[in-house]
């Protein structure tokens, strides 16, 4: 096949998405099949763009096994709804003009959110008279209104009717959680073909288990209790619990905080006055560094906001990190605490409770056998869901889907079986 991805975010952006979409390009282009992304020039979370990629219209570069064509977005580091709107709305608008002049493919494959990504999918194939699959890793716009992105009420009604149109018009749709799938399946008439593909981890992680820990490397505290924190840094994850648990921990404990984000800086300010010198803040780093941070580390946080939109995500880094071959707490509710439950591989409190996670904290650091239970467990749980899985589903989507060949146009056209779950 011939496959374009349309993403917002990727590499070299550090974060989730790229890495779902990264691993789904090279995943593809390994089988054989000929992918090209259309994405931003990278700029993601800071708003600006990174060094060589800045006063071009359309970066090209070769990544892999397939092709990547970065495209200008209007970005700012202020993150307010109408910098927001600039933002994607630019994205959409010049991949769908870079996409359009590309040569046809045989599907096109675009992740949401934001939704504008999906619309640019939906426009580009209509052009190519192609069909398109959907990627939903976030509900959106219930997502964005959860997280004060997105209040007023005339934009949010047209998002929620881009939103039930982009259901309907994609030849097929994928998502990450059962909670996501029985959602959009309320919101569309066709949920037969609705797959379930769901984050996963990667080798690095599973490989990085075998990594031995070298806090002094790292310049990491080695007489204390570290717990970690490694990804976005933003109003989802709830971490200001976490600042509070440290203070609430006090000596022999500390909390390392590795990345950036929109409540970096809120957050640096709760430290100092609720934890002085019991937190550690570091900015984003590369997957192969956060690693070796993670490695190094006593216990892992894995956190999300109470809010009752976030209880149907899963963090892909929940894999990663029980992957990884350390203790994982997740501080959330809904579906994520229900996987820890039932793999065994981390330990769940209630979202933005300092006090139970400070006291799961002391535990685990009083309980040995119960950290090499749910390292095990871990392992276990991260080795069951790699991403090369993942990229085999959503490869039996994209083929019962795909235009069909010039053999098969000329006939009649087989009908599309569901692709396996």
């Amino acid at each position: 096949m011939r496959v374009i991805i349309f993403t917002q975010f990727f590499t070299p952006e550090v974060g989730a998405t790229q890495t779902r979409l990264h691993s789904f390009a090279q995943g593809l282009a390994k089988r054989g099949h000929d992918v090209e992304v259309v994405c931003e020039v990278p700029n993601h979370p800071q708003g600006v763009v990174h060094q060589g990629f800045r006063g071009r219209w359309v970066v090209r570069r070769q990544e892999d096994d397939f092709r990547v064509r970065h495209v200008w977005v209007a970005t700012s580091p202020s993150k307010t709804t109408r910098t927001r709107l600039a933002f994607y709305a630019s994205y959409a608008a010049a991949a769908s003009i870079v996409a359009s002049a590309l040569p046809r493919p045989d599907v096109i494959l675009a992740s949401s959110p934001p939704l504008p990504v999906a619309a640019a999918a939906a426009l580009v194939a209509k052009r190519h008279r192609v069909p398109w699959v959907m990627d939903v890793r976030d509900l959106w716009p219930e997502a964005a209104v959860a997280l004060g992105e997105l209040s007023n009420a005339r934009l949010l009604a047209l998002a929620e009717r881009l939103e039930r149109w982009l259901y309907e018009d994609a030849a097929a749709i994928v998502t990450v959680t059962e909670p996501f799938e029985d959602l959009i399946a309320e919101k569309t008439r066709d949920p037969e073909k609705i797959s379930l593909i769901a984050n996963g981890t990667t080798r690095l992680w599973v490989e990085g288990a075998r990594l031995e820990p070298d806090r002094r490397a790292l310049e990491l505290p080695e007489n204390e209790f570290l717990w970690t924190y490694a990804g976005n840094v933003g109003p989802a994850q709830g971490l200001e619990a976490a600042v509070d648990a440290a203070g609430a921990l006090g000596d022999g404990f500390r909390l390392l905080v590795l990345g950036d984000g929109a409540a970096v800086t809120a957050l640096r300010e709760r430290a100092a006055a609720v934890a002085p010198d019991r937190v550690v803040f570091r900015g984003q780093v590369a997957p192969e560094e956060a690693v070796r941070h993670v490695r190094a580390s006593d216990a892992l946080l894995v956190p999300l906001s109470g809010h009752p939109v976030l209880r149907t995500f899963v963090p892909s880094k929940l894999f990663d990190f029980c992957a990884a071959g350390r203790p994982v707490i997740v501080a959330a509710a809904g579906e994520p605490a229900r996987l820890a439950g039932a793999s065994g591989a981390a330990i769940a409190v209630p979202p933005d409770d300092a006090e139970q996670l400070a006291a799961a904290l002391r535990q685990l650091r009083g309980d040995p056998e119960l950290r090499e239970r749910l390292e095990a467990a871990g392992r276990a749980f991260g080795a069951s869901n790699r991403r090369e899985l993942g990229t085999d589903r959503l490869e039996a989507v994209l083929q019962t889907t795909r235009r069909p060949p010039p053999a098969a146009r000329a006939g009649t056209r087989a009908p599309r079986a569901r692709a396996p779950r």
